[in-house]
């Protein structure tokens, strides 16, 4: 029934969920919804927890590789999962429990990331007074999930130019060996 959430989300948008959307997605009788989840709110943050739990899995991969600016980079510009990040945001903007578990996980995973991306980043007098690895993680986040979601509905114009751009400036940015 959660995975319904999300093919409800992706075929039809958020606002098409009801217990009936999801119910029919999952095979089931819309009564079954009710039995399981007590109310839709429940069901939403079940399906949204499992979303955030895969989505944290893949950032915790990356800050853990060789190259975690680079890594990250992957994760944030990924095409795949675009459209349902949207609506996951859309949803936020209507629904309080969602937006509630979209600042906390937002605010975690940032909080997360800093110490790995900050050991990552040059240390040279040149890059100290410029390099902030809150800075960077909001950039490879915000550029990342555009060129992702922009993808996805088959804009691509100056993407290759900006990833190029963006890789040419993780490779300075990184720290030297």
């Amino acid at each position: 029934m959660i995975d319904a959430v999300e093919t409800v989300m992706m075929e039809q948008g958020y606002a098409a969920l009801s217990a009936r959307s999801i119910a029919e997605a999952a095979g089931l009788k819309h009564q079954l919804v009710f039995y399981y989840f007590p109310n839709m709110d429940d069901l939403l943050l079940a399906a949204y927890r499992k979303r955030i739990d895969q989505v944290s899995g893949r950032i915790d991969e990356a800050l853990q590789s060789d190259r975690p600016l680079q890594a990250l980079w992957e994760v944030h510009s990924e095409p795949s999962q675009a459209a349902l990040t949207v609506e996951y945001m859309a949803l936020a903007n209507h629904n309080a429990a969602i937006r509630a578990e979209t600042v906390a996980f937002g605010e975690r995973i940032r909080r997360e990331g800093l110490a790995r991306v900050g050991a990552a980043l040059r240390t040279d007098d040149e890059a100290a007074g410029v390099l902030n690895p809150f800075a960077l993680t909001m950039v490879i986040s915000c550029v990342g999930a555009i060129l992702g979601m922009e993808t996805s509905l088959g804009i691509t114009g100056g993407h290759s130019e900006t990833r190029a751009l963006v890789q040419w400036c993780l490779d300075q940015l990184q720290a030297r060996d």
